[in-house]
């Protein structure tokens, strides 16, 4: 009985361990970039993070895609919110 439990225990730690890459799967682009801002090489961004050199590579590319700020985006909204007053009834 305590082979199997120890059996059923291990087979559970590999699946998890095996597992493990799939779970961090996404990238925080916007810590690579201020890596990037820093000065520091691909490679060592890569190499710090675990990720692909490719992935550095996308998220460069997205930030240049998106709007700068303090640059209006292009878009304005809908419908502009207006404050209201104190002591003003609906």
């Amino acid at each position: 009985m305590r082979t199997a439990l120890l059996s059923i225990t291990g087979a559970g730690f590999l699946l998890l361990v095996g597992a493990a890459p799939s779970f961090s799967g996404d990238v925080n682009c916007g810590i690579v970039i201020k890596s990037v801002k820093m000065g520091r090489s691909a490679q060592d961004i890569s190499d710090t993070m675990m990720i692909s050199t490719a992935d550095i590579e996308k998220c460069k590319a997205a930030a240049a895609e998106a709007p700068k700020e303090g640059q209006p985006a292009g878009e304005k909204p809908a419908v502009e919110k207006k404050p209201v007053a104190e002591g003003a009834s609906h």
